[in-house]
């Protein structure tokens, strides 16, 4: 009997302070305390040092503006397979020369719906290469060493030219 009246007692404890504050108004909104900012994401795994502009929509002006064409790195920060693929190809001295002559863009797969609808993303790594005009003229799915990916981007690049 005691036992019941121990739980009986612990229960009322407990109930009593679950509900003390739902009777209560919520603060007003100028007393409520913002979030914290979120911090900018770490993409240096995925740029190794390379001039990355981050977003879809400012790489697409970024390019315009400067009449070059586009590569579409569309990545998240925890994808493995895209660090590789910078680590492996990036750093590369011929496929740097390349890259030079485009506008980087990391897409964040993470955030840009719309832009990964709109280029086609199905998986990370996704690479899409834009002439200055915005039209797909290569892409690059997955991982590939660099000498695949050296190929892909010689191949794109001489679609935007010719």
């Amino acid at each position: 009997m005691r036992g019941v009246v121990s739980c009986l007692i612990l229960l009322g404890c407990v109930t009593g302070l679950v509900l003390s504050g739902c009777g209560e108004e919520p603060p007003p909104a100028d007393e409520v305390t913002p979030a914290a900012p979120t911090q900018p994401k770490d993409w240096s795994d995925h740029t190794q040092g390379l001039p990355f502009v981050v977003g879809y929509q400012q790489g697409l002006e970024k390019a315009g503006s400067e009449g070059k064409p586009a590569m579409m790195f569309v990545t998240t920060t925890w994808c493995g397979w895209c660090k590789k693929l910078a680590d492996d190809a990036f750093t590369e001295p011929e496929i740097k020369d390349l890259l030079s002559k485009f506008v980087l863009v990391i897409v964040d797969g993470d955030v840009e719906e719309e832009a990964k609808t709109k280029l086609g993303t199905q998986g990370y790594p996704h690479i899409v290469f834009l002439s200055p005009s915005g039209q797909k003229v290569g892409e690059c799915l997955g991982y590939r060493p660099a000498e695949e990916f050296q190929e892909i981007v010689q191949n794109a690049l001489a679609e935007t030219s010719g």
